[in-house]
């Protein structure tokens, strides 16, 4: 397995930033193949992009499919231009790629690219999705947080999470309807059927306090049912929290979805396998 581990210079940043890049070509079962996607993993808040490499399988999992992964570093930016930083939307959806495509041979084609994100990276990985339908044929939320408007008139009484979002979506904490997912996923339903992208949300039921994701992932469900029905949608949802072992278990079924049906059912039966226990002078136990 290949990784590399990047260090690019950004016009829209005004500066230096890190972006991982892995590909399984060397691997014995894909030597001599072309990668057969492209997932980019987007981080969380207060993260960057070395948590999915450190507390997830998802190189392992990109192995398993053939898969190439980027992982880029966006900051506490919502994965916007920010009001008052660095443009992180315009890098990711212009710069980025432009770089990326002089620099690798990465798959092209939006049949072969996919984009996901946990909590942070979950609302910025449905905003990518969703304003560039025709870079991305699948987009996925992980405990994300879909619902903006809510979080931010919540953060107009809350002098911590208005230090936070006012930096991103400036003083009056506005949400333009170009970075509200209701809107958006709203829009894509006037396209073409085949150029909708698939949307998966995945959200453990215990995820509450302090944003109340569950219930964010709940508004965006009863939104999508209600006034935008021909959402390309999948929801799901089973007993978790806010951590790395749902979003270790989100991914593969994001990959499920977008690339290879049946992944989920096999990874699945790995985790579920008895397992013989024999200890020294014991009985044997299974």
């Amino acid at each position: 397995m290949a990784f590399f581990d990047c260090k690019l210079k950004s016009q829209a940043l005004a500066g230096t930033t890190t972006v991982r890049l892995f590909w399984p070509g060397d691997i014995d079962l894909w030597r001599g193949q072309a990668p057969r996607a492209v997932f980019t993993l987007l981080h969380g808040f207060t993260n960057d992009g070395d948590d999915w490499v450190n507390f997830s399988a998802a190189l392992r999992y990109a192995a398993d499919n053939n898969i190439a992964l980027v992982i880029p570093d966006a900051a506490n930016s919502f994965y916007n231009d920010m009001a008052a930083g660095p443009a992180y939307y315009t890098w990711l959806t212009q710069e980025l790629p432009a770089l990326l495509g002089g620099m690798v041979q990465l798959p092209a084609g939006r049949e072969k690219n996919f984009v996901c994100g946990l909590s942070m990276g979950g609302y910025g990985a449905l905003l990518l999705g969703l304003t560039h339908p025709e870079a991305y044929a699948g987009c996925a939320s992980f405990s994300g947080a879909v619902d903006m408007r809510s979080m931010l008139g919540a953060a107009q009484s809350d002098p911590r999470s208005r230090m936070v979002m006012a930096p991103v979506f400036g003083p009056e904490l506005a949400l333009p309807a170009e970075r509200d997912l209701f809107a958006l996923a709203q829009q894509v339903c006037g396209l073409e059927p085949g150029q909708r992208p698939k949307v998966l949300c995945t959200v453990g039921r215990q995820d509450m306090e302090p944003y109340y994701i569950y219930q964010q992932n709940q508004n965006f469900r009863e939104f999508v049912r209600d006034r935008a029905p021909a959402l390309d949608y999948t929801y799901m949802e089973w007993d978790g929290v806010h951590e790395w072992n749902f979003w270790d278990r989100s991914l593969v079924h994001a990959i499920d979805l977008f690339l290879n049906p049946g992944y989920a059912d096999k990874k699945l039966g790995d985790w579920a396998a008895e397992a013989a226990v024999e200890r020294p002078g014991r009985e044997a136990l299974v």
